[in-house]
This record gives structure tokens, sequence and C-alpha cells, in this order.
């Protein structure tokens, strides 16, 4: 007897086969994501906040203000179990505004805009605690805030003119470090290289249309060690660019190039990635990528847009041109993966509104682009200054945009992209991730690369409380996961509102999802701070 024309037979058979694809799926959702275990703090009110610092390995630290003079700070070990909390005390009128950590101690630094006195807070991982206060030159308006050991390297403008300040905290000495001689520049980036215990500046320095890219590398006594000056090819223009150390004697620069031509007063447009290998100081060579030479660059469009768009291209193409791009990159860290290095970053434009007046008008904390507008986390009554450097998106122009009266309305994430990139700069592959009606009013990384030991990748973010994933192997797309939710401590738990919600990487395969909710159960209604340990 045949079995497979057995009705009853046939309808265990599709049912095994439905049942076998759902474990497939479900195994295949829950390798992706794991919470492994979560902790709510509880906030009495609307006013208390948190800001999260990694400490990888060694745990989390968290910091919250208590009232206009007082904040506390409480480190979580890798288990989420407090190891220790202490206060401290603010100076009047003082606002937090970043936090910086080295690989040994944790700094705060707290200031006021557009002022030449600072506070600044050395924790160590056991809870010692250092405060020291300095001044500076007047009128200097902070742009970032590095430290290595007891140094402190602090850049910004002081009437529209770029400067770094050195502070070395032990002596209390400052002084403005040496920078870019060339009219018309600014302060790209400042990255700390705590392998080599050296500081990378990058500076856009802008002659015309022509943009270049100049790098000055500090040691931690602020001694400038070295400097690379990367120019850009006839046609092209450099739009900003970070310095990354590969060992002692060969560095890589990495950052958006545009059109020399389409450079102009009120905006700057990017049209791809370059890459700079440098050895010993000196350019080896430069490499040039249009975004329109990504495979997968435009997936975040739609099916009809995507078409279009390529059609657009091969026209272009076949007549020896390339379409002309406006996209704005902010660059994540350089990846190595068996010899060939990870380049991601995240698609934005800020977008702004007329609004001359109003609760949120330009006159407000809501309404300024040099204010921000979560405070401590959100969630705050006490608004931080922060650190608003519109230079990764505009280099000139970005603070000079808001006229007419236009309001700064947040930055408007589209999507995310990865890409492989030999040792000599060649593409590889690329692909990409959509964002999900993701807006900030801070420009910081959303998306975390994580590379696999079987050498695919995984992108992911958070957002509204759920975990948005993919998986690729190289140019493929190997696991596309519907959003996957954040758990809470019950299962009773109804999530009510997730605000200002974020995955970094932790440790190993762990990362850090944290933010704040509303939550409503069976025992009644709770407004929490999570962080969730969840395993990737």
């Amino acid at each position: 007897m045949k079995t497979h024309n057995n009705p009853k037979n046939q309808r265990l058979h599709r049912f095994a086969s439905r049942f076998a694809f759902f474990c497939l799926l479900l195994t295949t959702y829950c390798s992706i994501a794991q919470t492994v275990k979560r902790v709510e703090l509880p906030l009495p009110g609307t006013n208390e906040s948190f800001h999260t610092i990694s400490l990888g390995a060694k745990g989390v630290v968290l910091v919250s203000q208590l009232s206009k003079n007082a904040f506390n700070i409480q480190k979580l070990n890798a288990d989420l179990e407090r190891d220790w909390s202490i206060n401290g005390t603010i100076e009047e009128n003082l606002d937090f505004v970043k936090s910086s950590y080295d690989g040994q101690s944790i700094y705060l630094l707290f200031t006021r805009t557009r002022t030449d006195f600072y506070q600044v807070v050395k924790v160590g991982i056991a809870g010692f605690m250092e405060t020291f206060y300095l001044t500076s030159v007047d009128r200097f308006q902070i742009t970032d805030f590095q430290t290595l050991g007891y140094s402190v390297f602090m850049a910004g403008t002081v009437r529209d003119e770029p400067m770094l300040l050195y502070t070395n905290l032990a002596s209390k000495q400052s002084k403005v470090l040496p920078g870019v001689t060339q009219a018309n520049t600014v302060i790209q980036s400042v990255d700390i290289d705590t392998l080599h215990h050296l500081v990378n500046v990058c500076y856009a320095a802008r002659k015309g249309r022509e943009i270049k890219m100049i790098s000055r590398t500090f040691d931690e006594y602020g001694q400038a060690v070295g400097q690379v000056m990367v120019e850009p090819e006839p046609d092209y223009s450099l739009l900003n660019g970070r310095l990354f150390m590969l060992n002692d004697s060969t560095k890589l620069m990495i950052g958006t190039y545009g059109f020399r031509n389409m450079q102009g007063n009120n905006n700057s447009a990017s049209q791809g990635l370059f890459l700079s290998k440098i050895v010993y100081d000196e350019v080896e060579f430069t490499q040039y990528h249009s975004f329109t030479d990504f495979k997968n660059f435009f997936n975040f469009m739609s099916d009809r847009e995507q078409e279009r768009m390529q059609r657009k291209i091969e026209r272009k193409k076949e007549s020896g041109d390339d379409v002309k791009l406006n996209y704005r990159l902010l660059v994540h860290d350089i990846i190595e993966q068996n010899g060939n290095y990870l380049i991601s970053g995240e698609v934005f434009y800020p977008e702004y509104r007329n609004n001359n007046n109003g609760p949120y008008g330009m006159s407000s904390w809501w309404g300024s682009p040099v204010m921000s507008p979560l405070g401590w986390g959100g969630m705050g009554m006490y608004p931080s200054m922060g650190l608003w450097n519109p230079y990764y998106w505009d280099p000139f122009y970005g603070a000079r945009r808001m006229n007419n009266g236009q309001v700064f309305n947040g930055f408007i994430y589209t999507h995310a992209i990865v890409a492989g990139f030999t040792a000599k700069g060649d593409l590889l592959w690329d692909n990409s991730l959509p964002f999900d009606n993701v807006r900030s009013m801070e420009l910081k990384e959303k998306v975390r690369v994580k590379p696999n030991e079987d050498q695919t990748v995984s992108m992911f973010y958070s957002n509204r409380g759920t975990i948005k994933a993919k998986v690729f192997d190289k140019d493929k797309v190997l696991a596309d996961t519907q959003p996957i939710p954040i758990m809470t401590a019950d299962m009773s738990d109804r999530v009510r509102q997730t605000t200002t919600d974020e995955v970094l990487y932790w440790y190993d395969n762990y990362y850090l999802a944290f933010g704040y909710q509303r939550i409503t159960s069976g025992d009644g209604r709770r407004n929490v701070f999570y962080l969730n340990k969840i395993s990737f």
C-alpha cells in the first residue's frame, strides 16, 4: 500500500513538515539573540535618568543626576550585580557633557556652553573618585572630550576657529596643541589609541571647493609625534575621515568623499568611501569607491525606486559618468577579519522644520541643535549641553544652515552598510540593513556589527524595545529576522512605551541593551530603566 495516498498520512506529513520548519525558524530566531539576564532600576518620577558606560568584561557603570548639584555612580559586574555605589557633587550651573573610558578609569566631564570652567571627575574601577577643576580659553565651545591616563584632550572652537586643548590632571597644566596652520579648517574627529597610547586628530582643510584631510598624532603627554596629509584627486574633495593605527608603521584613514563641483557654500555632498593606506606617515595609495558601485547600498529603497536608480546608474556609466549622490555616512571603527577589513556606518540626514515660535523654538533646549534634548538619557529635568559635532555631516557649514526660522528636528537614519575590503583597499562585497523609522537628536552609532567565527557578519540595532538583525555571507543575506522583543522580567508584562533604547557591544559574545520602559502587569504599572545582557 502506498502510504502517501492515505489522507491521514498526508495530513501528518504536512504537519510534521510545518513543525520541522517552525522549529528551524525558532532555532534561527533564538540563536541570533538570547536574553541572559535583565535588571530593572525603578524610576520614581520622570526626572531621573542614566548614562551608561561599558567596561567590557569588568562590567558597566551607570551615572545618574540626583539634583542640580549632585550625581550618583554605581558599578555593576558582568552578571549585572551591583559592586558599589557612590555620590558626588557638581558645581553650580554645570551640566554633564560626556564620559570617557580609557580601559583603566572613567572620566566624567561637567561644563556649560561657551565657558572656560570645567569639572572633571575621575573614577577608578574600584570606586575611588577624584575631582579636578579646570579653566581654559575664554568662549571655548567643546565638540569632543577624550582621556588617556591623567591626560585630557578637548577639541572645540573659539570664534569658529578650531582648537585642541591638552590638560594634565596631575599637574593641572594646560596648553593649546599645535593644529593645522591652513585657514578654513575644522576638527573632524579625535580618536584614542589605547594600544599605542596615542591620540589621532583629523582636520578637514578647505581651499575653495577642494577639501583635504590632515591628521596629527600626539602622545599621552601632548607631544606631536606624526602628521599625515591626504590630498584628493583633482575631481574630488575629502569630506571627513578617521585615522586608525594598524601597527607601529602602518595607518589607515577612512572617510567619505564627494565630487569637488558638488561642494557649495551651504552643503557638502558625499559620493562614496575613500581608503588611504599610510606607511611611515606617507600615503601609499588612496582608493575611492562610489556608492553606485555597491550592490546593496540602495536596498533601503522600494523595488520601484531601486529599479529607477539602477537604470540611471547604468545610463551614466555607459557615458563614462556617475550619478551624483548626496549621502552622509557616520563611519564606525575598522574591524579586521581574516586579513581583510570590515568598514561599516550609518547613512543619515539632518531634518529641519520651520518654527520661530512656541515651546520648541530655537530658544528652548528642545529647539537648539547645540543642546542635547534628551538630557541625561531622555528623562532628566536638567538638560545636558551635550557634544554636537556638525562636522561629521557638513564639514564647514553645518552650524550655519539654520536660518529663516529653521529648527533642527533630529537626524533621520535611513540604513546601515557594511563592506569588506582587501588590504589593498579593493571592494570585495557589501550589504545593508534598513532602519525602521529611527530618529535621534544626537548623532551616534546605532548599528552593531559582529563578525562570526564562520566568516559571516551580523548587523543589528535596537528600536522601540525590539532588536532588528540580519546575518550576511558577503553579498548574500542568510537571515533576516522579524523584530526580536527585548524580554522583560515577567511573561505577563506588557511594555506600553520604550524610549532611548540602545544596544552596544559588551564583551565576548555579549551585548548590552538598555533604555527606558513603561510597563503594566498584574502588579500595576512601573517606569524602569532596564539593562538586558544579551548573547548573540
